[in-house]
């Protein structure tokens, strides 16, 4: 095997445990000598890849937008995409990532503010793109008169946002149908006018 081959096996490795590890502890909760005792690495083998805990915790990250990008994008058509097709494919995903979701949920509920430019980065395409699938199906929809495209966006990424969290503390079997109830009570209210 090449060294390059090795190289290359060594870091998914690496990037598997954190994965699992940053899923299901959290930034906080979870720790080097944790992730190298789950994969039985050597914390030199760690470092060697990797700078310190937050480098390892940005390369996940990465991983997580990539992949929930990639899946949208095959996924979903801009052009024809209605709210609900949009949150059963986000929901989709999550199904069958769980530690995926995870991981975004934490990202969410315990933002770590002094890594927010370098998670930015990580997740600029996932935002382009899920700003385009959300503006593609406000426009399709008429808007409360004083309410402004660009007010929408805000108002709906704000659900979005809570939808995410949400999903993270309800793991009951019927989350996506409680979730799909919330976007129905977002876009519709509660009140009969």
């Amino acid at each position: 095997m090449k060294q390059s081959e090795k190289n290359q096996k060594s870091r998914a490795l690496i990037l598997t445990h954190a994965f699992t590890e940053f899923a299901s502890h959290g930034y906080e909760g979870s720790s080097l000598n944790q992730i190298c005792a789950r994969g039985n690495l050597s914390k030199g083998l760690l470092y060697h890849y990797y700078k310190n805990k937050d480098a390892l915790y940005l390369s996940c990250v990465h991983v997580l937008f990539d992949d929930m990008t990639r899946y949208l994008r095959s996924e979903i058509n801009l052009s024809t995409v209605t709210v609900e097709q949009y949150f059963t494919v986000r929901m989709r995903f999550f199904r069958q990532h769980p530690l995926h979701r995870k991981l975004f949920s934490d990202l969410l509920l315990y933002p770590q503010n002094r890594l927010q430019q370098e998670i930015g980065k990580c997740r600029a395409e996932f935002d382009a793109f899920n700003n385009a699938a959300l503006q593609s199906v406000l426009q399709k929809e008429p808007l409360r008169s004083q309410l402004s495209m660009e007010e929408a966006l805000l108002q709906f990424r704000s659900f979005v946002h809570f939808l995410g969290i949400y999903i993270r503390e309800d793991a009951a079997s019927d989350a996506e149908q409680k979730a799909n109830d919330l976007l129905q009570t977002m876009l519709y209210g509660l009140l009969a006018r």
